[in-house]
This record gives structure tokens, sequence and C-alpha cells, in this order.
């Protein structure tokens, strides 16, 4: 199999996590990609040239990171990511809505200096805000190191990464304990963004 993927991208992040927690990393190749570029082999696997993007071994090209991640646990099923209750899908998704959000951020900067400013840009930081805020509030006390904490643990370091300059581990005090106790995990630990 091979990854497509990013240092940066939260998306990239949340299954490169999965492939530690399930132990299939070393069956994957990670080729890490400049999604603004467009590298031919990179829009061979998406052609919308988004990371992540997953060509399995038979050929097939998986393209959003949710869908890479309902693969991987047919290929492994133990240990689990996804749980399969609704409250853990509840707070994944808030987790995603919240880096997502950033992430619009960030692109939406390229095309418009002011764009954080703007009403978009203002309704994203909002998101990111109150979405981290009613995931750390949903976050169970404690549970397995499933997709709900590994999308946390990702939307928390993605802001503390992209914007360093506000208090994102004030909003989300669980969230930060949780991070904090997961920080030596070889998933956490080795997927940490940087760029």
């Amino acid at each position: 199999m091979k990854l497509f993927a990013n240092p940066t991208s939260p998306f990239v992040r949340i299954v490169r996590m999965a492939l530690i927690e399930k132990g299939l990393n070393e069956a994957v190749e990670t080729v890490f990609v400049d999604a603004w570029a467009d590298d031919p082999a990179h829009l061979d696997a998406n052609p919308a040239g988004r990371v992540p993007a997953l060509v399995t071994g038979e050929g097939a090209r998986l393209t959003e990171a949710l869908l890479i991640l309902r693969h991987l646990e047919d290929l492994r099923p133990e240990p689990a990511v996804f749980t399969g209750n609704a409250a853990a899908l509840s707070c994944t998704g808030f987790a995603v809505g919240v880096f997502d959000a950033a992430v619009a951020v960030i692109i939406g900067r390229k095309s418009a200096p002011d764009f954080d400013a703007g009403m978009v840009g203002t309704k994203r930081y909002r998101t990111m805000r109150e979405g981290l805020a009613r995931l750390d509030a949903a976050l169970p006390a404690s549970g397995p190191f499933d997709l709900s904490a590994i999308a946390a643990v990702t939307a928390l370091d993605y802001l503390v990464f992209r914007f360093p300059d506000q208090d994102w581990r004030g909003i989300a005090p669980r969230i930060a304990a949780l991070r904090d106790t997961h920080a030596d995990r070889p998933s956490v630990r080795e997927t940490v963004p940087r760029g």
C-alpha cells in the first residue's frame, strides 16, 4: 500500500496514527507530497489533489481520511479504531469539524490575506473554539485509544501548531490531559505536525 501524505495535515495524521495503532505502519509506503504541486503520482491517486490518499495493494484509490480508516478497520479489525458507539462517533465528528475549520483558515489565507477577519474566517474561528469546547465536554474521562481519542489529540495539536498565539489547552483541559497522558505513545509521538 502507498499513502500520499504531508507532515502537517490533521486528516493525514489520523490515518497515520491508526496505521501505527493497528501495527500496519510497516505495510504502507508513506510518500510525503506538496498537495499544491500537482505531482502526477499523487493526482493519479486522488484527482482532487488532496491528502491523504491511499493506494491499496489491489490498486484501489481511497481518497478521504474516514474512508481510509474504514478500510484499515477491515484489514485489521483489532485493535478497533471504530468502537461502534454513538458517543465516540459524535466526539470524532466534533474533532474533525474543528480541524476542518482550521484547515479552511490556513487555505483561505492563501487567497485572501485578511481571511481571518472576514465572514467565513470569523465563522471558522468560532467553529474551532466552540467545537473544541464541546469536544472537551463530551470526551469520555477514560476509555480505549480509539478514533475519538485520536481525533481529539489531533485537533488540539493542530490548533496549537497552526495558531500558537491562542490558549487552546485552556479551552480543552480534558483533551490536554488526554494528550499529555499519551505523549509517549508511538502513534502520538511519531506523527506530531511539523512544518
